[in-house]
């Protein structure tokens, strides 16, 4: 337990001392106050809902790429050599990472929809989502604790995330199978189902090329996809510390 609250301790510190890393989960929440200000002057039909997905996914990404930097700087500063020797099992030391960012970021995605004000029709279905998408943040935050030396090489690689966060748009654009292109983001399935939570009028997804899949599998997909991404990205980071 003392282990446990060292590394807490340890990550805190780290943050603290680097202003733009604690200001991140903060903008997700002014992000998400300019688009509940923004969107009503923008004349597209249901926009706000279209967004909404997007506003609880600021959470994930932000506080992935701050504990992924937080990664980059032990790493430069040799600091992640005490794998090694830390008292801990591998196996807990990645657990403790992994339930971290699950969490915090599934506070800053609720704080941000609730900034966000969208009526949610199925909270049942919302809370579910809402986990499901956090599990992306410990993705987020290996991948740039695995690809990223140094922070210059953070700031590429989290451009890449970026984008790659873009694919879901294919739903707006392309009916399957094209979007299968995108099955393999968890992010994908994310939106899809926060999109269903939040749709007060099912009709208003007749925009959208909407892929008959069964309820269960929009929870089960991004769950089974982040934790194989977090197994397969931990045991990579655990050969770049030994």
């Amino acid at each position: 337990m003392r282990a446990v609250a060292a590394l807490v301790l340890k990550d805190a510190r780290i943050v603290y001392r680097d202003s733009l890393l604690a200001f991140l989960p903060l903008y997700a929440l002014i992000l998400a106050l300019v688009m509940r200000l923004g969107v009503p002057f923008v004349p597209v039909d249901d926009l706000g809902l279209y967004l909404a997905p997007t506003v609880v996914q600021f959470g994930t990404i932000l506080l992935g790429t701050v504990l992924g930097f937080a990664l980059i700087e032990e790493r430069e500063q040799g600091t992640w050599l005490l794998l090694r020797v830390l008292p801990l099992r591998q196996a807990t030391l990645f657990l403790y990472l992994g339930a971290a960012s699950t969490i915090l970021s599934s506070v800053v995605g609720l704080a941000a929809a609730m900034v966000y004000g969208y009526p949610i029709a199925d909270p049942i279905a919302f809370s579910l989502m809402l986990v499901a998408g956090s599990l992306l943040a410990p993705v987020v935050m290996l991948v740039l604790g695995v690809l990223a030396t140094n922070k210059v090489e953070g700031l590429a690689v989290n451009k890449l995330v970026s984008i790659s966060l873009l694919l879901p748009a294919l739903v707006f654009v392309a009916p399957l199978p094209w979007q299968l292109a995108a099955a393999w983001l968890p992010g994908y399935w994310v939106y899809l189902g926060l999109l269903e939570a939040y749709a007060v009028d099912p009709s208003a997804l007749s925009a959208i090329y909407w892929p008959d899949y069964p309820d269960w599998l929009l929870v089960a997909a991004p769950i089974g996809l982040s934790l194989g991404g977090m197994i397969g990205l931990a045991r990579a980071y655990l050969r770049r510390a030994s």
